[in-house]
């Protein structure tokens, strides 16, 4: 629970900063990390943003995908 509470801190720190992609918050919340390991770590931000977005937090340039363009709401 620790860590899933601060995976999504990153994520709204991130988007307080712009508005981004999926990509671009994997990139900043996981500098050096592999690059195989870069699409489990998009889709479980893209989980923790679904989440952020559904408790109104977070909004989406339309449909939620892993290129929308997120941001605080």
């Amino acid at each position: 629970l620790g860590h899933r509470r601060q995976r999504e801190a990153g994520a709204l720190a991130r988007l307080a900063e712009r508005a981004m992609t999926i990509p671009q918050i994997v990139e900043l919340n996981y500098s050096g990390l592999d690059p195989r390991l870069k699409g489990a770590a998009a889709l479980s931000t893209f989980a923790h943003v679904e989440d952020l977005v559904a408790r109104g937090l977070v909004a989406s340039d339309g449909a939620l995908t892993l290129e929308a363009i997120y941001r605080r709401a």
